[in-house]
């Protein structure tokens, strides 16, 4: 089948196989993470470049089971922010700008 050919069946939804809680969104966080090369420490880097100063114990209670004594519900907003930063941080980085701040002595 090739980019043009019809697809066999029409597209349709899946189901939703959970509540979506847009205060909760840890198991989306850790679905991207599982599913991409995304490393958290760059994700660490990526918000502390763009003025977001997190923490180790922050970036790790996103990744546990909200039953874990360290969990911190992450919101929808910061999930957005902190794909934001890692694209923009990404982009800086390919463009050979680490330092967003710039070199001024150079």
């Amino acid at each position: 089948m090739t980019d043009f050919d019809a697809p066999t069946r029409p597209y349709t939804r899946p189901p939703m196989t959970r509540g979506v809680d847009p205060q909760r969104m840890n198991w989306l966080w850790q679905l991207i993470l599982q599913a991409t090369d995304l490393d958290p420490t760059d994700v660490r880097d990526a918000l502390n470049a763009s003025g977001v100063a997190v923490t180790e114990k922050r970036m790790s209670s996103w990744q546990v089971t909200d039953s874990d004594e360290n969990y911190f519900p992450l919101t929808i907003a910061e999930l957005e922010r902190n794909l934001r930063s890692v694209v923009a941080w990404k982009a800086k980085r390919e463009q050979g700008t680490d330092d967003p701040g710039g070199d001024a002595a150079d």
